[in-house]
């Protein structure tokens, strides 16, 4: 693992660049030694005809049915070619620090506030970020909404 520090569209990140793939939080977990809770998965869902990027907790899962009823439309992953053709990257490889990604509503998992820092795709399937919640969340601009379970 290579590490280093390094300022992403204004955000200071610290890079970790691995040798193999980090695109399940899983691997990222194995590959960084951080646990699930401390990393971040950046998910594009269909809502309805559009889109919004949630912002999750590693551990965590979006709960279909309660992000229904919270955006009355059906709610769903993008697949993979969405995903590459509205953000640019692979699955896997979606960082939350994007302008791509700033450019729809982001939803973030409440749960990741209670930590000091996290960590999130590096927008690139074998880089991560570790970056601090505030900083995040400032850059981000999200909506704090429990979609989560």
């Amino acid at each position: 693992m290579r590490v280093w520090r390094d300022v992403v569209d204004g955000v200071e990140v610290e890079v970790m660049e691995f040798d193999d793939t980090v695109e399940s939080v899983e691997k990222a977990s194995r590959l960084s030694g951080y646990p699930a809770s401390l990393i971040v998965k950046t998910l594009l869902l269909r809502v309805g005809n559009g889109y919004l990027i949630a912002v999750a907790r590693g551990d965590r899962r979006v709960d279909w049915s309660k992000a229904e009823k919270i955006f009355e439309k059906k709610v769903a992953l993008a697949k993979p070619d969405e995903v590459k053709a509205l953000l640019g990257v692979e699955v896997g490889a979606v960082t939350p620090i994007s302008l791509k990604v700033k450019s729809f509503r982001v939803v973030l998992d409440p749960a990741i506030l209670n930590q000091e820092f996290i960590v999130c795709g590096g927008g690139a399937l074998n880089r991560l970020f570790k970056v601090k919640v505030k900083d995040l969340v400032n850059y981000l601009n999200p909506t704090l909404i429990d979609i989560f379970k």
